[in-house]
């Protein structure tokens, strides 16, 4: 008899702990804040000010933040394309971190001068390759064939310039060009060129700074069939728009190009109208990228430039209020106008690392760098399509290439 009754109370004894038990588990998880789940399968915290993250089945990174070489010269004889690309890139990782990083992760970069020196290139590629998932530049052909074979044997990736298709065909997919592949944008520019206007002589006017984009264009107009009546080229000599304009017209070309700095440009053209007199209107010119801005436009419209085209490789309506910013940066910080493109596309490429870091959902995982590097490379060399507040853009064989667009210049500015 004494033992069932013991049996019966100890039953209540743990009758009473667990109900304990469960009005704890209850408790505690009511007080868990919750957490939304969307259909997509994102993880969305509630705290103010966060990020949305990423898929949750993405591997997440493995460091605190993304350390973003550059290789470039700041001292010595490529000093100015060194400053300018620097410069540029800075600018796009400053834009990349305002806009939340990469994969919610901060950028930070370092440059590593190489002091206009084959040897140093090397040096400072050598100093990278054993935890850099990639590298940026060198920005000069010389300096960046210099240090190729350092960066190709460590399988990483290098964006710098390389105009060179052969040469990035012989390191692919490790050598990618953040330079506009100046051959197929010509080629672009010229056939639109010719569907819009009746050509066969073209006289060149140019400035020495894009002798390379005018050879291109000059190679694409022979290549179509047109003939170049002359090619007139500006130095650094005082500079007389209504000369340069008389020894052009004196070609008796029906069609001219113009390759010059914006504000010169536009005073060889107004000289040429001037020339042509009643016949101003028929004149077909077509100004190099350098006139693609709209200041330059509102000018030429006050001088009566309906009519003339303008081609650039960016849409000068696709971020007005962000370009002119950084201009007004480049204009302040380097002042080089020759480079303004240079810095332009280290800037995109800022803009392009962090598309390829997103889509590929890479890690920085010391482990994985081998792996990363290539998966990388490979996306580098050839994307579909780059977003940048310049202009879209994509990579063909390790080349980067923009769409050519003509603009006519009327009353309204660009259409």
């Amino acid at each position: 008899m004494f033992k069932k009754k013991f049996v019966s109370f100890g039953v209540l004894i743990v009758l009473i702990i667990a109900c304990v038990v469960l009005v704890t588990i209850l408790f505690v998880l009511a007080s868990v804040p919750a957490v939304n789940v969307p259909a997509s399968g994102t993880v969305v915290s509630e705290e103010p000010g966060s990020v949305e993250s990423e898929d949750v089945n993405l591997p997440a990174p493995t460091v605190e933040e993304w350390g973003l070489p550059i290789v470039v010269s700041l001292t010595g004889s490529d000093s100015e394309y060194g400053l300018a690309a620097a410069w540029g890139f800075d600018y796009g990782i400053k834009s990349v971190n305002e806009m939340g990083g990469i994969r919610g992760l901060p950028v930070a970069i370092t440059v590593r001068d190489a002091a206009s020196s084959k040897a140093e290139v090397t040096n400072e590629i050598k100093a990278l390759t054993s935890d850099s998932l990639v590298m940026m530049g060198p920005p000069t052909e010389t300096a960046f064939r210099a240090g190729e074979q350092v960066f190709y044997d460590a399988r990483m990736p290098a964006v710098g310039a390389v105009p060179d298709p052969r040469t990035r065909s012989a390191l692919q997919p490790f050598a990618i060009s953040c330079i506009t592949d100046p051959d197929i944008t010509s080629e672009s520019v010229v056939a639109t060129w010719i569907r819009m206007e009746r050509i066969t002589n073209v006289c060149i006017i140019y400035s020495s700074v894009y002798t390379d984009r005018v050879n291109s264009i000059d190679a694409a107009l022979v290549y179509t069939g047109k003939q170049i009546a002359d090619r007139v080229e500006v130095g650094n000599e005082t500079f007389d728009a209504a000369s340069i304009a008389k020894m052009a017209t004196a070609t008796e070309a029906d069609a001219y190009y113009i390759d010059m700095s914006g504000e010169d440009t536009l005073r060889v053209v107004a000289q040429l109208r001037f020339l042509a007199g009643e016949d101003a209107g028929d004149l077909s010119i077509l100004c190099g990228p350098m006139v693609a801005d709209k200041e330059l436009i509102d000018s030429a419209l006050e001088g009566d430039m309906y009519g003339v085209l303008v081609w650039t490789t960016h849409d000068p309506d696709k971020d007005a209020e962000k370009r002119k910013a950084f201009a007004e940066a480049f204009d302040k910080n380097v002042g080089q106008p020759a480079n303004y493109t240079l810095a332009v596309d280290y800037y995109q490429s800022a803009l392009m690392l962090k598309q390829a870091f997103e889509t590929l959902a890479l890690t920085g995982d010391y482990g994985s760098m081998n792996n990363e590097r290539e998966t990388l490379a490979k996306w580098l060399y050839s994307s579909e399509l780059i977003y940048t507040d310049h202009g879209d853009f994509f990579i063909l064989d390790g080349g980067k290439v923009m769409e050519a667009k003509i603009f006519r210049i009327t009353e309204k500015g660009f259409q």
